[in-house]
């Protein structure tokens, strides 16, 4: 195995090579909450598939933590003000907070029990995404990204295998997730830590130091990704609260689309992020402009496509997809699609502000848009229903988009 890793780290890929592998891993990685709430639905029923998809709604706002939008200003540490080590031991206390944090967050929404054992085990699950998360902003730093492609890729296709064949035979989701657990950071530890170790200088001596400066640089780029996740999730809470685990289980499946966007978004922005912060921290701006501006043409063209082709076949996919009746919920189904689409720009800003290190904007921004959603979603949810969930989301990206616009305009200095 050993000869194995070191025949990859010597290996040399273009960019293309690069983007390929990395799009190909993202698509596995994107694609396996989707294919396991397939799984779910398919093989439990739609009241089990609703308790699978609030525990994911939890997990995915408790991975906002781990990642702790380290990933962009990671890939982004050209001069390497922070040792890798630093964002390894950010992470081993993040984990802790996140099982805390997933558990008092289940316990709020009134889930004990069995629900409440799911969120947590689905809690564990995604700190392999945490710790695949920084080896891939290890792997890009030093022009190997399609390292982190292979492994996103070889790590979601062997988990969701055995998700799917525990459930098979068991019947128990807690049995697929604790399977899923095993095979995940098995993946971790026999194919990225070894080439890790070859290439980073590993200490889990603690610098509070340095982990206190790395918190306060990614603090604005983690609220701005906690803050649109706890947006997506204030109108599943309310649906938790309000009604059946059935409901919980529909709007999950119509969200699912409203992902895409953002998927392909990063598929073709992350393998440019590095050269973004180069020509801003070089001062071509005219290059960093030039690349900006055609990322936000791929987006609006993704855009489109999606939309017209969720509007023409949305719905019967996802019903011949998930086997179950949705047609009555075509119009929120389009509104987050939409909501969906404007997402992946928002995305595209944030990663942007970063790198002219203007985060303090991101910050303010998306809790002006969480406090807008907050105040709605009641009212909404109440007269409306899952068209009013669906509309408080769109709401609040929008108000995000605009206010981003806005301040680059008129915000964002014109030299680095």
């Amino acid at each position: 195995m050993k000869i194995y890793h070191k025949y990859l780290l010597k290996k040399e890929y273009g960019l293309k090579e690069n983007t390929l592998w990395y799009t190909l891993g993202n698509l596995c990685s994107s694609a396996t909450s989707v294919l396991l709430m397939i799984i779910v639905t398919r093989v439990l029923g739609v009241n089990e598939a609703g308790i699978f998809a609030i525990s994911y709604s939890i997990a995915q706002l408790m991975l906002t933590i781990g990642w702790f939008g380290t990933r962009s200003f990671q890939v982004s540490d050209v001069r390497e003000e922070f040792s890798f080590s630093d964002y390894l031991n950010l992470k081993i206390i993040l984990s802790i907070v996140i099982l805390a944090g997933g558990i008092i967050y289940s316990i709020c929404l009134r889930n004990y029990g069995y629900k409440l054992l799911v969120s947590a085990l689905y809690c564990v699950l995604i700190l392999g995404d945490v710790f695949a998360d920084i080896f891939a902003g290890r792997f890009q730093q030093i022009d190997k990204l399609y390292l982190a492609g292979m492994s996103y890729t070889i790590r979601n296709i062997c988990y969701c295998i055995i998700f799917l064949l525990s459930l098979l035979i068991t019947k128990e989701l807690i049995v697929g997730l604790c399977a899923a657990i095993v095979v995940s950071f098995t993946v971790l530890m026999v194919f990225d830590y070894p080439m890790i170790k070859e290439t980073s200088i590993i200490s889990f001596k603690v610098d509070f130091v340095k982990i206190i400066e790395l918190v306060r640089a990614c603090f604005p780029l983690f609220i701005s990704s906690f803050v649109t996740t706890f947006i997506m999730n204030i109108p599943k809470n309310a649906i938790e609260v309000t009604f059946s685990q059935n409901i919980q289980a529909y709007y999950n499946i119509i969200f699912t689309p409203s992902s895409l966007v953002n998927m392909f978004c990063m598929f073709i922005f992350v393998p440019l992020y590095t050269s973004i912060a180069k020509a801003w921290n070089g001062g071509e701006i005219k290059v960093f402009k030039k690349i900006i501006f055609r990322i936000v043409l791929m987006v609006f063209g993704l855009s489109v496509v999606v939309l017209i082709g969720g509007a023409l076949l949305g719905i019967p996919i996802l019903e011949f997809v998930y086997g179950v009746q949705l047609m009555e919920y075509k119009i929120p189904f389009l509104v987050l699609v939409g909501a969906g689409c404007v997402n992946g720009l928002n995305t595209v800003w944030s990663y942007i502000f970063t790198v002219v290190r203007r985060q303090k904007y991101v910050l303010v921004i998306y809790v002006i848009s969480l406090v807008f959603s907050q105040i709605l979603i009641t009212p909404l949810i109440s007269r409306f229903g899952v068209t009013g969930a669906s509309v408080d989301y769109l709401f609040g990206i929008v108000v995000i988009c605009i206010l981003f616009s806005v301040i680059f305009v008129f915000k964002i200095p014109k030299k680095a």
